[in-house]
């Protein structure tokens, strides 16, 4: 009995040690600025008790209204039931993923599938449309912003309904680049279901196909244009979405969920004229300026938010944003303008609305965010809670964040983006005319 004790006491012991070094090293790979969403959240209640079920409840009808539908469609009577069967057939998805790789994988292809991530990101929006804007159809590109927006923001309800794992997280021998950050903006750490990179793909390229096809240029091109079109439709799509496979961090159900809601948002934009109607709600209705910012509230207000936080609230306080942004940028621009105008422009008026565009863009982001940061800080809030403070939070565990700062946050990110779009949007092509350069504004 006393030999079984000292064993156990030296058990003990090296249990102690080994736990002392993981501390160690863990302490060693935290980052100094932890990603919001890995902070857990303090002081949920933010109004009073019955405040806050209220608002619970308020979310839980929210979130079966969005996914719901998604649910019939699969024959699902409810949306849990409809998760369960889903989560076993990622579980089916992550031998496919696997397969996948053994068989195929060369480093040509880990390059080519990295590369074409990249055009699902949200920094080639922030690139490309810009561009569009200054120097292409003004029209298309507000519209293909609203089709990135909006399929953005209901793929990332859905994914935090559903909460669906990737497939790594099922299949530990699933291979995903070590840098997260190089094939997703969240660098992987939301769920899985539906792939918003798959949905772009569709949604983008899709409506791109079917804004021009109406466009008169395209009936002299002959059938040829149209060829083009599909073809390079085609290939935008499966590089795309097929990476997500290739790379591991989709299953294919999550895969074919995002193609097929990228079809319903394209179809939506485009045939169903989505987009001009809500052109005409913008320039039609008075004060429409106040009534979008009150809808973007409700929908942040009514996010999911699943706990330990998922990067998809903050990533829909940016898409919001930029919505709010684009359309009264629009409605201040036609107000101004009167009635839309074509421009014959030149290479070097081009490059120099280029140049100056993306400057002011900068600067804009740089101010705004100065000053909301200096505003929130003045009024107790603390607008950067991913940042280390000078005093450690006392007790074990991760730092963590209150909730009035994660609205702070919320309401930085989506300042600042508005202000970016709006910048985009109305005040660069002010500033072109103002200089002589002024940019076409197709209606």
């Amino acid at each position: 009995m006393q030999g079984g004790a000292k064993e156990d006491l030296v058990h003990l012991k090296q249990v102690g040690k080994a736990c002392d070094t993981c501390r160690k090293d863990r302490k060693k790979e935290e980052p100094v600025t932890p990603p919001l969403d890995t902070l857990r959240v303090e002081g949920e209640i933010f109004v009073s008790p019955t405040a806050d079920a209220l608002l619970l409840k308020a979310r839980e009808l929210f979130a079966t209204c969005v996914a719901l539908p998604i649910a019939w469609l699969h024959l699902d009577a409810d949306v849990e039931g409809s998760r369960r069967r889903k989560h076993e057939r990622v579980k089916e998805g992550a031998e496919i993923v696997y397969n996948l790789q053994q068989r195929l994988r060369t480093k040509l292809l880990d390059r080519y599938f990295l590369l074409w991530s990249f055009f699902a990101e949200e920094e080639f929006y922030l690139l490309a449309l810009p561009l569009l804007f200054w120097c292409g159809d003004y029209r298309f590109a507000r519209h293909m912003t609203y089709v990135v927006c909006w399929g953005l923001i209901w793929g990332n309800l859905l994914k935090d309904v559903f909460r669906l794992p990737r497939p790594k997280n099922v299949k530990a021998e699933v291979w995903v680049p070590k840098s997260a950050s190089q094939i997703d903006s969240t660098a992987c750490r939301d769920f899985g279901f539906p792939s918003t990179h798959a949905m772009n793909s569709v949604s983008n390229s899709l409506f791109a196909v079917l804004f021009y096809f109406n466009h008169p240029w395209v009936d002299s091109a002959g059938a040829m244009a149209m060829v083009f079109g599909l073809f390079g439709m085609c290939f935008w799509i499966s590089s795309i979405s097929l990476g997500r496979l290739y790379l591991g961090v989709h299953s294919p159900m999550d895969v074919k969920g995002g193609v097929l809601l990228g079809t319903a948002v394209a179809l939506m934009a485009g045939p169903l004229q989505a987009c001009n109607t809500f052109d005409r709600f913008m320039l039609k209705t008075p004060h429409v300026g106040l009534l979008l910012l009150f809808l973007v509230i409700l929908v942040l207000v009514l996010n999911p938010q699943p706990r330990p936080m998922t990067p998809t609230f903050m990533q829909n306080c940016t898409l919001c944003g930029l919505i709010l942004g684009c359309a009264v940028g629009f409605r201040m621009e036609m107000d101004h303008l009167g009635a839309p105008r074509l421009h014959n422009s030149s290479v070097s008026q081009m490059l120099l609305r280029v140049v100056l565009g993306y400057s002011i863009l900068m600067l804009a982001r740089m101010v705004m965010k100065a000053l909301l940061s200096q505003l929130l800080g003045a009024l107790g809030f603390e607008p950067h809670p991913t940042k280390p403070k000078t005093s450690p939070s006392p007790g074990p565990g991760p730092p963590g964040i209150k909730g009035w700062d994660l609205f702070a946050a919320a309401f930085m990110k989506t300042s600042v983006y508005a202000v970016m779009a709006w910048t985009i949007v109305c005040g660069a092509p002010a500033l072109f005319e103002a200089m002589k350069i002024p940019c076409s504004v197709n209606g």
